[in-house]
């Protein structure tokens, strides 16, 4: 789980896994240049993720190597041997007649291949263990987060609306209540007006009365 965990995080320096294939440079790699020309999209594997997988095949193979020629010196065989003989068909007999001379067999390298098959078959299926895992971890959490925060969202755009029929409600209350306090400043002022009219007219009717009463009586 940890080998497969290794495609998808870094691991800080002194904490490597004790099997990591980073552990050394590896002078080899599987090759995997072809994989360009075998799928529809192309461009979904970028070159960095090539040398990835790459270096972490290889580690795969070379922790499972046996004693002897297999498939796996074959095709180290097989690639450095390229340059000098581009021609794979024919570079193919040529290979396995110098392996051939150190135990190679047909048979041996078509069950050993089939070996390496079934360690990546192995390894795939716990890339797929180690991919849920990280899916649960990382993706599912942040999915959970993300519709908490929608749900934040909506609660307080539903919130704000209510606010702010609130305040609408609040305002029109209060420009009524500003319409009535001035109808009933004008009235008091007007009442004052008038009243202050009328008791000076009637105090000047009572001192006229009296100024009669004592000029007459």
């Amino acid at each position: 789980m940890k080998r497969a965990l290794g495609l998808f995080v870094e691991f800080e320096p002194g904490n490597e896994p004790a099997n990591s294939q980073d552990q050394s440079p590896l002078s080899q790699k599987f090759p995997l240049t072809n994989i360009q020309s075998t799928t529809n999209t192309p461009s979904a594997i970028s070159g960095a993720d090539l040398d990835k997988f790459e270096q972490h095949f290889t580690g795969l193979f070379e922790k499972s190597n046996l004693p002897g020629p297999d498939y796996f010196e074959f095709w180290k065989m097989m690639e450095a041997l390229q340059k000098h003989l581009p021609d794979e068909n024919a570079r193919i007999p040529v290979v396995f007649a110098t392996l051939s001379v150190q135990g190679l067999t047909k048979d041996s390298l078509i069950t050993s291949a089939a070996k390496y098959k079934q360690i990546i078959e192995d390894d795939k299926t716990a890339f797929e263990n180690a991919a849920a895992v990280k899916e649960s971890d990382e993706v599912e959490k942040r999915r959970n987060d993300m519709q908490a925060l929608q749900q934040k969202i909506s609660d307080n755009s539903t919130l704000i609306q209510q606010l702010t029929q609130e305040i609408t409600a609040a305002q029109q209350q209060a420009a009524e209540l500003k319409k009535a306090i001035e109808d009933q400043e004008e009235k008091i002022l007007s009442s004052r007006h008038g009243y202050q009219v009328a008791s000076e007219a009637m105090i000047r009717k009572i001192n006229s009365d009296i100024q009669k009463f004592e000029s007459s009586l």
